[in-house]
């Protein structure tokens, strides 16, 4: 934990039993002492009812290596039954802005995605739950609370925390709407109830065809390897993303984080990768990340230049037809929710942000007052900020090059027979 001490954790790295309950929790500092459960860990995930991939040790690993602030450290909780594996609780542990590091804040995402974390086995979550809280108590006893950070509608947790906790305040906080997609029945059928989606993508793909010849690239299992990520991330830093420095190239950090996540799925054989090509030249990419039935689509990326041809609409195309002719896929998740799924007419699930505070007078007085005063400008200022307001905002956001180009932007294709292949 390097530095540990000055958040005042305690280190205990032996097993500790419950004796009410007969679990016994076990809590990591290190990332090879993580490997040992990794095997339960991802057996609990691909069970979990949410379905997602950030539930997965190989998603987690990830963000305990590039994930923390710096000056923030990480450790891992595990709760077992016996033998069996029944809840996994992955923790960063940050300053407070006002107190810093004597009362730190800890928190279950890292700082590149925010989602889901914590993983419950939904017939033991209360016990779960409540087993892993103490071992972060004896952990981090000078922390304020814990945020857990964006957890799904249908995630084991609701239940726990409906047995109550002792010796926390709970507090639900933002709420966000993420796109999924049921693909358990056939393409052309959901086609049917995607409005002119059907029509559009005929007439995307002949013009796409005018630019050239166009190939359909689909790598998965042992064809999905790190290699295909090169040419993602020089495609999404092409575009307005690299304008605005948002590009995945544009961070040292960044680029460590989506590396290690593409190789630990790529080693376990959870890597998907999904492209076009015109004339062999790249012009849309998805990444594809497995996590059991379901299939997380996180990452697109395209070329401006055939912004006219909606490639990143044909990509998204590919990889949903793909899915549903797929038996062993039942779910595609984007993990975020944007204009684009609209035209897709997909239905959004909620997830919300948890924060647990401390029930005692400083947590209260610091941390409650936090979470409150997000809470009422969420529920209260921002709903009744006038829409003309707003809308200036959303102009002054979309000045120049703060958005991607669109089809009546963009520019003719490069005619590689002349410019000898460089775009």
């Amino acid at each position: 934990m390097g530095s540990s001490h000055s958040y005042h954790v305690q280190g205990r790295r032996r097993p500790r039993t419950i004796p009410s309950t007969g679990l016994r929790t076990v809590v990591v500092h290190d990332l090879e002492a993580l490997r040992p459960h990794f095997d339960s860990w991802r057996r609990l995930a691909l069970e979990a009812p949410q379905k997602l991939a950030t539930l997965l040790p190989a998603w987690v690993d990830a963000g305990f290596r590039h994930g923390p602030e710096p000056g923030e450290l990480w450790f891992c909780c595990f709760v077992y039954l016996a033998e069996r594996l029944v809840g996994v609780l992955p923790v960063i542990a940050g300053p407070h802005p006002v107190l810093g590091r004597s009362r730190p804040v800890l928190r279950t995402c890292d700082r590149h995605v925010t989602m889901d974390r914590i993983l419950l086995a939904p017939d033991q979550a209360g016990p779960a739950l409540r087993a892993l809280l103490e071992a972060v108590d004896r952990e981090v006893p000078s922390h304020l609370g814990i945020d857990l950070m964006a957890v799904r509608s249908n995630s084991p947790l609701w239940a726990a925390l409906e047995e109550g906790l002792e010796g926390y305040v709970v507090r639900r906080g933002a709420r966000y709407m993420n796109s999924f997609l049921d693909v358990s029945g056939d393409f052309d059928s959901f086609l049917t109830t995607a409005g002119k989606m059907r029509t559009n993508l005929k007439r995307y793909r002949r013009k796409l065809d005018g630019m050239g010849h166009v190939s359909v690239e689909i790598r998965k299992g042992d064809e999905a390897d790190v290699g295909f990520l090169d040419e993602f991330l020089a495609l999404e830093a092409s575009g307005w993303k690299g304008r605005l420095g948002t590009a995945i190239l544009n961070s040292e950090n960044s680029l460590a984080y989506h590396t290690t996540l593409v190789r630990n799925f790529a080693a376990e054989g959870g890597l998907e990768w999904y492209g076009i090509r015109v004339d062999d030249h790249l012009v849309a990419a998805r990444l594809g990340i497995r996590c059991g039935s379901a299939l997380m689509l996180p990452k697109v990326a395209f070329d401006e230049n055939f912004a006219m041809c909606r490639p990143g609409t044909l990509v998204t195309a590919e990889a949903l037809k793909d899915a549903f002719s797929r038996p062993e896929i039942d779910e595609i998740n984007h993990m975020s929710f944007a204009e684009a799924h609209r035209y897709w007419h997909m239905p959004q699930d909620a997830y919300t942000n948890v924060h647990l505070v401390r029930a005692n007078a400083l947590p209260v007085l610091f941390q409650l007052s936090r979470v409150v005063s997000r809470s009422i400008y969420r529920d209260y200022v921002r709903p009744n900020i006038p829409e003309a307001l707003k809308e200036a905002h959303r102009r002054f956001r979309r000045r120049g090059d703060r958005k991607p180009q669109r089809a009546a932007e963009s520019r003719p294709a490069p005619d590689r027979e002349k410019d000898g292949g460089i775009p």
